[in-house]
């Protein structure tokens, strides 16, 4: 079986490279101009929280690789590769027409703005030299010389004992109505697959007990306003050491040895990205915690959208903000192709385009833009001959036309829908059942 599933998701990569950007794509078939681009990304590949005394190397008996970057810091891999995803949008933003190719964008056209953690900052950067190379363009942080104000902090700005138990509940809902008891059914068998891969029943602080036993113990979730949304437990543990593996694998060329000597498929890697999916779900993923995380962001991002001398704008945080961000305006969508991890895969960016047809309606396009686990994991080159995937989205309640696209009117009711939904937490009854 195992083998049939490494096969199926083999395909699914190549399957799914094929729909990726293709030439001219919608402005030379169906006659749109590109007039706008806007994304939010997630940082690129970062060195894990692996040092001494942390989750993942108390839980093994096994050294992790010497990582390029200090822990949570992008490494030389992810600096490169995020160059490169720059590089594409360099040439593709160039072919549609936004920008010609090596310009030095007028004041105001283009913003670049990201949190100030260093994997941001400096994804951020790279991305920038890649798209601009003979520009100097300004990365805006909090604590910058302007006071930017960090409005991508992935915590809750809106709590209250209601709001708290209502989200509980949403939370809980993952595991079926077996709830809390029911992720942890439906966890263990990954979570055993990593114990199994890292070797964990070797590790002497796990056999002190101090991590309890990661496939009996219960897991939870806790919210606190001003904070992040985080979950408890075993299952807490089991992150963050699939975590550190998952980024190995994706740095580490010998698979065998990214796994500590255990031959693991495809579809095991696969397992455990969808794991780690799983788990952000369950962080970020219920929409009550979504409207509240990402409240701030929202409105900067419409605002983006409507301002008229923007040409680009570039936002850069984590898994969690794009996250966060998608099931914030309802998104529907299924598993990404292509990729282990199955909604936010390392880099991807969430991209808004506004183009206008031939008779001058603006329409907007939402998709998300992603390399594919084996474009990461053999460092290749994205180019318009190997673009990265592009997979559009869909919103619920929202109409498109047969190109997937969005009237303006339509997609900023959707933000409006989405901003007002965030006012309605203080009156939970306010908000339509799908919330």
């Amino acid at each position: 079986m195992k083998k049939i599933m490494a096969i199926i998701l083999a395909l699914v990569m190549i399957l799914g490279s094929a729909a990726c950007f293709a030439e001219g794509e919608l402005s030379e078939t169906k006659q749109y101009t590109l007039e706008q681009v806007v994304i939010l990304s997630r940082h690129n590949l970062r060195a894990p929280l692996s040092s001494n005394g942390s989750v993942p190397s108390d839980l093994t008996p096994h050294s992790w690789i010497n990582w390029s970057a200090i822990s949570s810091e992008l490494t030389m891999k992810g600096g490169v590769a995020e160059a490169s995803f720059g590089q594409f949008f360099r040439k593709w933003l160039a072919q549609e027409g936004l920008f010609e190719e090596n310009t030095v964008p007028a004041e105001g056209e283009v913003r670049f703005n990201a949190r100030n953690k260093q994997r941001c900052r400096a994804t951020a950067r790279y991305f920038a030299a890649g798209l601009f190379p003979l520009a100097n363009i300004e990365v805006e942080y909090p604590g910058d010389d302007k006071g930017t104000v960090d409005f991508m902090q992935p915590v809750l700005h809106f709590c209250s004992d209601e709001f708290i138990a209502k989200a509980t509940e949403q939370v809980a809902s993952i595991g079926g109505d077996a709830g809390f008891e029911g992720i942890a059914e439906q966890t263990r068998d990954v979570i055993r697959l990593i114990m199994d891969t890292v070797d964990m029943q070797d590790s002497e602080i796990y056999k002190s007990g101090k991590y309890g036993d990661l496939l009996t113990d219960g897991s939870g979730y806790k919210m606190e306003e001003g904070k992040e949304p985080d979950i408890t437990g075993a299952i807490k543990a089991a992150y963050q050491v699939a975590d550190a593996l998952l980024l190995q694998y994706y740095e580490e060329p010998d698979a065998v040895k990214a796994a500590f000597g255990h031959e693991l498929t495809q579809e095991d890697w696969a397992t455990i990205g969808r794991f780690m999916t799983y788990c952000l779900e369950m962080k970020h993923g219920a929409r009550l915690v979504a409207l509240s995380t990402t409240h701030p962001l929202i409105q900067e991002l419409e605002k983006e959208l409507k301002n008229e001398q923007r040409k680009f704008t570039f936002f850069c945080a984590h898994d969690c903000t794009v996250l966060g961000t998608l099931n914030a305006l309802g998104v529907n969508m299924g598993e990404l192709p292509g990729s282990i991890e199955t909604k936010t895969p390392i880099s991807v960016k969430l991209m808004f385009e506004r183009l206008r047809d031939q008779e001058g309606k603006v329409w907007y396009c939402a998709s998300l833009v992603y390399p594919t686990t084996e474009q990461i994991r053999s460092s290749e080159l994205l180019t318009l001959e190997n673009p990265p995937q592009k997979y559009v989205l869909s919103f619920e309640g929202v109409e498109t036309n047969g190109d997937g696209l969005i009237s303006e009117t339509d997609f900023f009711a959707l933000f409006e829908r989405t901003l007002n939904d965030f006012d309605a937490l203080k009156d939970l009854s306010a908000l339509p059942d799908a919330a």
